[in-house]
């Protein structure tokens, strides 16, 4: 019986083929092992299908891969503090590179030793590593129910859409974002959630569904329990390649992100390969190769044109990446258990 790679395979193999010509070859056996910390669903698949075998070539030694989501990654390497840690490679967003920061958890990056760092865009530049994607929120929605793309995160509240709003949990970056961006646009600040609590209170009736996480999201989406909820652009492009009914719509308010990055652990048992495997990361092909469908992933490498799906919905071109709004992580983070808690408390269906 022959099998054939369905289109999604089929695009990774493609992918992964092409980068074999672009890096060099690296001499040497395959003596030394790297542990890498990855998430969970495309990224895991991406590094699997492109980073890995690139580094390989690069390296001449071989990764695991340890799939963690980053609050995760913290806790396991503060449980591992003074002794060997768990993994060499950090992969965490804005929030945890904070914290790990804070508590010695991560290493300075080594620009100077790292060929591809000079060749990011300066916003992706970061003494504690390089931020190697962006993730950017909007308004996702079902386009078979909704044929003109919502403008506004007013929309949400819209009364036509009564219980057919979806939300997740503020566990999920997802979730905190969101409510840090309608915080901001209600008139609230960093010290006051009141207005966003306000407005969520309010947008209940319209809620169908509460995602305990972003797995538990997805499944709304793939079910089409929800027609309008926030989504993440990358989210939306994977669901859309299991031929779910979802668009993403920017609010005119402006695209609201945060970034991804990898880090050097401190106490590496291979810091010398964590650092290749990180470059690796950077280097313009690998990022390319990630850019394209089915993984979608925003580069951040100056020698990266933007094309496809992200042209259409957020950016034409870096300039436009440097205008995505952040958040104050710093000023966020310490209140973010408080806002969990209150979410979790009054925020019910």
């Amino acid at each position: 019986m022959i099998t054939r790679p369905n289109r999604r395979q089929a695009l990774v193999q493609g992918a992964a083929l092409g980068l074999s010509s672009l890096l060099p070859h690296a001499a040497g056996a395959q003596s030394k092992t790297l542990v890498a910390a990855t998430f969970p669903g495309t990224w895991n698949e991406a590094h699997r299908s492109l980073l890995l075998p690139a580094f390989m070539k690069r390296s001449g030694a071989t990764a695991t891969q340890s799939i963690i989501l980053g609050a995760d990654q913290i806790s396991r390497l503060v449980a591992a503090k003074g002794g060997k840690p768990p993994f060499d490679v950090a992969f965490l967003d804005s929030p945890q590179v904070l914290d790990a920061a804070a508590q010695g958890l991560i290493v300075e990056y080594p620009a100077a030793q790292s060929p591809n760092y000079k060749d990011l865009l300066p916003e992706f530049q970061d003494k504690w590593g390089p931020r190697i994607s962006m993730q950017i929120i909007g308004i996702g929605y079902n386009p078979k129910k909704i044929k003109t793309p919502p403008k506004s995160w007013d929309a949400l509240w819209d009364p036509q859409y009564k219980g057919r709003v979806g939300l997740t949990a503020l566990n999920s970056q997802l979730g905190i974002a969101f409510l840090a961006e309608i915080n901001r646009l209600k008139g609230g600040t960093e010290d006051n959630f009141d207005p966003a609590f306000k407005a969520l209170r309010e947008l209940l009736p319209n809620v169908g569904a509460i995602g305990a996480n972003l797995g538990a999201y997805a499944t709304l989406w793939q079910q089409e329990q929800v027609d309008i909820a926030p989504y993440n652009f990358n989210f939306v492009q994977t669901l859309k390649g299991k031929d779910v009914p979802v668009e993403l719509s920017i609010p005119d308010s402006g695209p609201v992100g945060w970034h991804t990055s990898m880090h050097i652990v401190a106490g590496a048992a291979e810091p010398e390969l964590a650092l290749s495997y990180i470059d690796t990361h950077l280097d313009p092909a690998v990022q390319a190769a990630m850019l394209k469908p089915p993984f979608d992933v925003i580069p951040t490498n100056s020698r990266v044109a933007l094309e496809g799906a992200i042209t259409q919905s957020i950016a034409k071109n870096h300039g436009d990446l440097a205008n995505v709004r952040s958040i104050d992580w710093a000023k966020l983070n310490p209140k973010r258990g408080m806002l969990i808690e209150q979410f979790n408390r009054d925020i019910k269906l």
